[in-house]
């Protein structure tokens, strides 16, 4: 049977959206907007990156308000003197973000700092909203470093982006029912082994857009997009895939 994208793409929530500078490339809220209104996607999980982006948040604050709220979801990317100037983050309280964000590749610093990580997952707790961990990359962001804190916070929802390596986030998501993995740059390969492990129903769907275009400057960001959902579904199921991209993401992420 055809994938009909146009069909199913209002549907779709996609957990890992960015915009800001990022190495060389400058991905501008308005221009994330246009792309979006052309996939039609539904929901938007979205947040700045780069170090540089996620220190400033009167101009995150700014960005996000610009952001249609019907489509975008604000996400807080946290850094450790965000905790040292309120431990409780409430000044940030205002973005009425979904989803709090530690990126600890980005900001290295995290790899010593597990009393700050669990101040940002008790507020996390209080407000019930996931925590997102970046994974992969060097060792101090492997998934096995997080893994600590979703057995010691059970009621807290970690979400585990890009899941990797995958034999550590496999050794996660099977020890810890609190924990997801997003597939934003996830193999099809590790995807189906997570789906092997009878935990299929523990993906979100993301993509870490538009970053793949920094790594792959001749692609089409759209036909990108449109081509990774339906190659999605044709390799796993359409049922699956709305699990990861529309179930999931209102169940955890849209619950509050």
């Amino acid at each position: 049977m055809e994938i009909s994208y146009d069909k199913i793409a209002p549907k779709i929530c996609d957990c890992h959206v960015h915009y800001g500078q990022f190495r060389e490339d400058n991905y501008e809220p308005k221009q994330i907007i246009k792309w979006f209104d052309e996939l039609g996607i539904g929901k938007v999980g979205i947040m700045p990156v780069g170090t540089t982006w996620a220190s400033d948040f009167n101009r995150d604050q700014k960005i996000m308000a610009s952001l249609p709220t019907a489509r975008f979801v604000p996400y807080l990317w946290v850094s450790p003197e965000m905790v040292d100037t309120d431990p409780t983050l409430k000044l940030y309280d205002t973005l009425n973000y979904k989803v709090m964000k530690i990126h600890a590749y980005a900001i290295k610093e995290w790899d010593k700092l597990p009393d700050k990580i669990s101040t940002v997952i008790e507020v996390a707790r209080n407000k019930k909203v996931p925590v997102m961990f970046h994974t992969g990359g060097w060792r101090g962001s492997n998934a096995i470093q997080f893994y600590k804190f979703c057995r010691e916070y059970p009621e807290v929802t970690f979400i585990l982006a890009h899941g990797k390596p995958i034999s550590q986030t496999l050794t996660v998501l099977k020890g810890a029912k609190n924990a997801y993995a997003d597939s934003s740059f996830m193999s099809n390969e590790s995807i189906k082994l997570i789906c092997d492990a009878g935990l299929s129903h523990r993906i979100l769907f993301g993509t870490d857009f538009p970053i793949m275009k920094t790594f792959w400057p001749e692609i089409n960001l759209l036909d990108w997009y449109r081509n990774n959902v339906i190659e999605l579904i044709e390799k796993f199921s359409e049922r699956d895939f709305m699990v990861w991209a529309n179930e999931n993401f209102y169940k955890l992420i849209l619950r509050s």
